[in-house]
Parts: structure tokens; C-alpha cells; sequence
């Protein structure tokens, strides 16, 4: 079913028009997180600066209990396509895929499920292994569940596959920023840093690790000087093509 369109876009997601210089050069979403139902009624810090630079910053109002389920990729696919819709653009302008926490882990698998390759991904705090997750976070189990019930198979299996740290030999060789909180208190998370290093190392990828000492999970607005290099990463990314 097709239904977001460039008509109803803001009532699905939102699009940094109040901030965006025209021409555009390059579209960038953000995948929010776990439980995060936040609606923008202007561009906040991210949106605002990349708006400046030409960049259309969009952020999918899908479930807060999302975990890329196959309805959230269909929704998300569609408010990415209204947005091209909306400001007139072709597929010829590039996209990059960011998000924090479940939305930096649905960035990643983005990268392999999309409709439109990416040109490069920023994650904050991504859940790196969504079957630990599972098992280690009670109150995430019913979402987790909920958003993969519908499928045939052994829900281990289903969510192994969903998880970044187990697929990263499959990654598109484009450039990536991860941050993580030394103090994030998720093992789903800060037991994997040193496994994703060995495996992007291994399928020698263009990224960068940033681990800050003082932060926990995904607060990086915390920290004006990480948040600022995670948007100076996406500026670069456009600039490269």
C-alpha cells in the first residue's frame, strides 16, 4: 500500500524545509531509537546545520517499538521516497543513513535491505546485537517480539541476522562513524566494540570508532565536540561525490 506522499509527508516523519538552502545536495535520514516518539515542529542542532550546507535532514515518525521490522522498512521507505518527491529531487542525489541506539542498528541493516544505496552511515550507540538485546533487556522483549512475530523461522536465527556485529563481512565498502558511551550500560553493545573493529578491519572499511569515557547511551548531544565531528562526517560524505 502506498501512502505517504509528498502531500502528507509531516504528518509521517520530518523534513528540515525551515533550515534547507537550496539546491539540495544530498538527503540524510535519521532513525530515531528505542521508545523515542520525539515530533519536531523545527529543525533541531543536526537538522539545522546540514540544512545550511544543502543537506535535507529527515527523521521517520515510525514505531517506537520499530526494531526493522519489515512494516517500519516500508514506512521509512516511503517517507524517503515523498521526500525526494517533495523537493523535486532524483535519485542521483545521495543519501546517508544515520540514527542512535535500535535507529543506529536500522541504519546499518538499511545498508543491506534499502531500496537506495547509501553513500555512507553515521551510528550513535548502535545496538550491535538485537538477539542480546532480547535476551538481556526485559523491557525490550515484547517489542522485539512484537516486530518479528509475524515472520516463519527461529526467532534466534531472525534476530542473529538482524544483528550489525554478526554482519559486518556483508557491509557496503562506504565510509562509517560510530560513537559509543564507555559508561552505556548495554553488553548488547560495549562487549561487540572490539568484535566490529576486528571485522571492519578485516573487510577493510573506511570508518572511524569514537568511544567517549564519560558517556552513557547515546546521550552525544552531551558533548558538543563528538556531536560536531558526527555532522562533520556527513558534510564530508557529500562533499566526496
Amino acid at each position: 500500500m502506498k501512502y505517504i506522499t509528498s502531500d502528507n509527508l509531516y504528518d509521517y516523519a520530518f523534513l528540515n524545509e525551515d533550515t534547507l538552502q537550496k539546491p539540495v545536495k544530498g538527503v540524510c535520514i535519521y532513525f530515531h531509537g528505542f521508545t523515542d516518539g520525539t515530533r519536531y515542529n523545527e529543525s533541531p542542532f543536526q537538522a539545522a546545520e546540514l540544512g545550511a550546507k544543502g543537506i535535507a535532514w529527515v527523521f521517520p515518525y515510525h514505531s517506537v517499538w520499530a526494531w526493522m521490522s519489515q512494516t517500519s522498512q516500508q514506512f521509512c521507505e516511503q517517507v524517503i521516497d515523498a521526500v525526494y518527491e517533495k523537493l523535486g529531487i532524483d535519485d542521483s542525489v545521495p543519501l546517508v543513513v544515520t540514527g542512535g541506539s535500535m535507529g543506529g542498528m536500522t541504519a546499518l541493516n538499511y545498508l543491506l535491505h534499502g531500496k537506495r544505496k547509501a553513500i555512507a552511515c553515521a551510528a550513535n550507540c548502535p545496538v550491535l546485537s538485537v538477539i542480546g538485546y532480547f535476551k538481556q533487556a526485559k523491557e525490550a522483549r515484547a517489542a522485539i517480539l512484537s516486530a518479528h512475530i509475524d515472520k516463519d523461522g527461529n526467532l534466534e536465527e531472525i534476530l542473529t541476522d538482524l544483528s550489525p556485529a554478526y554482519f559486518v563481512e556483508k557491509l557496503p565498502k562506504i565510509p562509517y562513524f560510530f560513537v559509543f558511551g564507555k559508561n552505556d550500560p548495554s553488553p548488547a553493545i560495549n562487549e561487540l566494540i572490539g568484535e566490529l573493529k576486528e571485522k571492519l578491519d578485516k573487510n577493510a572499511v573506511d570508518y572511524k570508532i569514537e568511544i567517549r569515557e564519560e558517556m552513557a547511551h547515546c546521550n552525544m548531544n552531551d558533548f558538543p565536540d563528538t556531536r560536531d565531528r558526527f555532522v562533520k562526517f556527513i558534510l564530508k560524505a557529500f562533499e566526496r561525490i
